[in-house]
């Protein structure tokens, strides 16, 4: 059969696409974490993908919280990123606040290097707290919070995930209720204009 006349030949855009393998940050020792197509470099970059954390870390118990990752530079085939937020399911939290306790929120937004961070944290008590416990508690979550600032995002990430600053929010708001458990339950880099 001839071609005709006039007719142009197409180029199917998925083959122009080279496929550049994602990295987590440095925080979870650049662990890949899937691969991402892209024409450019200029379209890879700011892109951003959502991974469990359990994948990442191999702990079963850290299956309820997502991360987000967004690319900062490109290197051959390799996008490295960098941690932008984190959040726990809905459904995990409301499963481990039972009756006759009180869940104490506090949402904090810290100055970190390069932005913002607004930090979530809950405090679930064992038996319903009244005004001023709950309001002892939440000054205790904020003056925390409030050590982190300056921090790098991601070191305040880890500190929330990993560290020891949930536990010791638990001990000391011990002292003005009986408490269950603090969590952190979400945290949002927000990049300054």
């Amino acid at each position: 059969m001839a071609e005709k006349k006039g007719s142009r030949k197409t180029v199917d855009k998925w083959k122009k696409k080279k496929w550049y393998t994602m990295l987590a940050s440095k925080l979870f020792n650049k662990k890949p974490l899937g691969e991402i197509p892209g024409e450019k470099l200029h379209n890879v970059i700011g892109r951003t993908m959502i991974v469990g954390l359990d994948v990442l870390t191999g702990q079963r118990a850290k299956r309820d919280v997502k991360a987000t990752f967004k690319v900062t530079e490109v290197q051959g085939t390799n996008a490295s990123s960098r941690l932008t937020q984190f959040e726990m399911n809905r459904g995990s939290l409301g499963r481990t606040i039972r009756r006759r306790a009180s869940k104490i929120a506090v949402i904090e937004k810290i100055p970190v290097k390069g932005g913002d961070a607004r930090i979530t944290l809950v405090a679930i008590t064992a038996r319903k707290a009244t005004n001023a416990q709950k309001t002892g508690v939440r000054k205790v979550m904020s003056d925390a919070l409030k050590e982190l600032s300056g921090k790098d995002f991601e070191d305040v990430s880890q500190e929330l995930l990993f560290g020891n600053i949930t536990n010791d929010i638990f001990k000391n708001s011990k002292k003005i209720c009986l408490m269950k458990k603090v969590i952190a339950t979400k945290a949002k880099f927000i990049e300054a204009k």
